[in-house]
């Protein structure tokens, strides 16, 4: 229902701009319509520049739907649309040709993360809290239930991939979705940040699931890290034993409990943070988050060694 409502409300969004930008030619001067050309142009320049993608969208838009919200580039082509639609230097024929495929476009981009069905996830069961992927594109379904379990709120690999909009694999937003719905009444919230391996400062003692992409060409050949060029991967950091170290749970069958150094910290080309924190301070006392990382590391390591 979530995304129903965010697709109503960005359809919205992208008649009032279209509106807005017919109104500016049929009603504006010349010099006026170049104008507000000009501004729209920039808005747009700035959009991509400093939001796209950015996880800041996620605190001006702290909604589960922040997937369909942040997505502004339909309602500003529809600007322009509305422009052009106005403009009687073009034909008619044409300027409703190219206005209906760009509208079309648009409707796509907004309701594309809806479309497919998420992987189909086993039953394996998690160790501790701690869950293994069952499928090569669920690695960020896997690693949210396990953040959530150590915060002792249930989920499952499969409850995740559906809610985190997972298909052949997952995006941040997607996420940052799935966590905000669990997480709904429960006194605590999401958080989203960019990662930044010169500064594990925040993720001292507080779990978080990690979305990154790591260039792979620089990481010495000793290094068995299992990651690719241009596919991003998903871990759950379990705290910063150092000021360049990171204790991770890589939910990849082959890998499991390990502690990155520089070495690989520093071919982190991006990244980005989620993890909880408590909307009640009396939230975080009841849950002892460090003891309970404590307790699956600990058991994760028997297991690892029967």
């Amino acid at each position: 229902m979530d995304l129903i409502i965010a697709i109503i409300m960005v359809g919205c969004g992208c008649c009032l701009a279209l509106a807005a930008g017919a109104a500016v030619v049929s009603r504006g001067s010349h010099p006026a319509t170049r104008t507000a050309q000009g501004l729209g142009v920039a808005v747009l320049a700035l959009y991509l520049v400093f939001l796209w993608d950015q996880p800041l969208l996620a605190t001006l838009l702290p909604f589960s739907s922040l997937i369909i919200l942040s997505n502004w580039l339909p309602v500003l082509g529809s600007f322009f649309v509305g422009i052009y639609l106005s403009t009687g230097s073009v034909s008619v024929t044409r300027r409703r040709i190219v206005s209906g495929l760009t509208v079309c476009l648009a409707a796509y981009s907004v309701v594309a993360p809806t479309f497919g069905h998420p992987p189909e996830c086993s039953d394996r069961p998690a160790v501790a809290g701690l869950q293994h992927q069952s499928t090569p594109f669920t690695c960020s379904a896997a690693c949210a239930a396990s953040l959530l379990k150590l915060h002792g709120i249930p989920a499952s690999e499969n409850e995740m991939a559906d809610l985190c909009l997972t298909r052949q694999g997952t995006h941040w937003m997607g996420v940052y979705r799935g966590l905000m719905l669990k997480t709904a009444g429960t006194g605590w919230t999401v958080k989203v940040e960019s990662f930044s391996p010169n500064d594990l400062r925040e993720l001292k003692t507080q779990p978080a699931v990690i979305s990154l992409n790591v260039d792979t060409s620089g990481i010495p050949n000793h290094i068995d890290h299992g990651f690719h060029d241009a596919v991003g991967h998903s871990v759950l950091s379990l705290g910063s034993p150092g000021d360049t170290l990171l204790s991770v749970f890589d939910p990849s069958p082959d890998f499991g409990l390990e502690v990155w150094g520089d070495a690989l910290l520093q071919h982190v080309s991006s990244g980005v943070v989620l993890r909880l924190v408590p909307e009640n301070p009396e939230i975080a006392v009841k849950i002892d988050i460090p003891r309970n990382i404590a307790a699956a590391q600990r058991e994760r390591w028997l297991a690892a060694g029967l």
